[in-house]
């Protein structure tokens, strides 16, 4: 997923969202296997919303980059 858009899996982190703040974890410090495995349990410090068209993913709020997302059909 996280290649889809381009990113890390590190990347899809939400170091703003509440509940990375209240893990007080160090993004710079974190691989992207130790990223996988916080999402998991912690789905919530992901970058939502998560948008695809199937070929490419937008994670996050980018209004602008959910008009380059083909519309399938």
């Amino acid at each position: 997923m996280a290649s889809r858009g381009g990113t890390s899996i590190k990347g899809l982190l939400n170091p703003g969202s509440k509940g990375f703040k209240e893990l007080k974890l160090d993004l710079d410090s974190i691989t992207d296997q130790e990223a996988a495995e916080l999402i998991k349990n912690n789905p919530k410090i992901m970058r939502r919303p998560l948008l695809t068209d199937d070929k490419k993913l937008v994670a996050g709020f980018n209004p602008e980059e959910y008009s380059g997302l083909v519309e399938a059909g």
